[in-house]
């Protein structure tokens, strides 16, 4: 009986295999700690992050945060500016730019917005260094919280002002080629594995938590707050769009107004993932 065929001609069964080899670099990459980081902070800290970001993270969020003395973290997919992505418009340059004048940390996220696991190793090299090359166009004259004096401790092209600092994961796609081919670029990189970082946490794949209406009410907030306090933990939140009727992978306002208020209520830390991977010694590769 013959092997059917896919449409590259290559047989079906090699197929399955390729994706099964995909299913393990992925749980590998998901499990193991390619960075591992012993991480004992004096109190817990907190990071508010906005993957893509829609111009609603930088109309709506960033203003709230900045209400309360507060700054976050927006992953910008270079690409993707001025642009549409899963239906909501995509901050452009100016706003980028804006929001790093301002205080905010930009972080990487890819150019293209590409699957990091599926992405050859030359490409995905060549993607990430143009959305470096673009990240630091943008910010290059704006007082990023990464550059020194902050991080005295970073050394070389790290130090460059604009260049991002921390990298979230498009889609949360991990895999073990892509945290070897990408972990000695940022200090940091972000995923979206449910949990608080606290103890033993990989650097290469921090741990999150979803900001989504879908998810989350005030309720559940304020018992993850308490978790995070309890454990001095690092809490990292991450969404996309915070608009009304949000989608599903974002948040209303009401909701993320109440999340701010939860940590402000407790007197909690807020910092850029930036700052606190400079607070923690966290360097490149390392």
């Amino acid at each position: 009986m013959r092997m059917m065929k896919d449409e590259t001609g290559r047989g079906m069964r090699d197929a399955s295999l390729k994706e099964i080899l995909h299913g393990v670099s992925r749980k590998i990459g998901r499990h193991i700690p390619f960075r591992p980081h012993w991480l004992n902070l004096p109190e817990a800290t907190i990071a508010f992050t906005f993957d893509d970001f829609p111009v609603s993270a930088y109309e709506t969020a960033a203003p709230v945060l900045e209400a309360a003395g507060m700054r976050g973290t927006f992953y910008l997919a270079t690409g993707l500016m001025g642009r549409t992505e899963n239906g909501q418009p995509i901050a452009t340059a100016a706003m980028a730019a804006d929001l790093a004048a301002r205080g905010h940390e930009i972080g990487g996220h890819t150019h293209g917005h590409i699957n990091v696991q599926r992405t050859p190793r030359a490409a995905l090299l060549a993607d990430v260094a143009e959305n470096e090359r673009e990240i630091r166009r943008i910010t290059r004259t704006a007082a990023q919280p990464f550059a020194p004096p902050v991080a005295p401790a970073l050394a070389g092209p790290l130090a460059a002002p604009g260049r991002p600092f921390s990298f979230a994961y498009p889609f949360g796609m991990v895999s073990t080629r892509s945290k070897l081919a990408l972990m000695g670029r940022y200090p940091g990189l972000r995923g979206i594995g449910i949990g608080i970082n606290h103890g033993l946490v990989d650097l290469a794949h921090l741990k999150a938590q979803e900001l989504y209406d879908t998810a989350q009410d005030r309720r559940s907030l304020g018992a993850l707050l308490d978790e995070a306090r309890a454990r001095r933990g690092w809490l990292i939140f991450y969404t996309h769009d915070v608009r009304e009727n949000p989608t599903a992978i974002g948040c209303s306002p009401a909701l993320f107004r109440a999340a701010v208020e939860e940590v402000a209520g407790r007197g909690m830390r807020v910092e850029t993932v930036a700052e606190t991977l400079a607070r923690i010694g966290a360097r490149q590769g390392g």
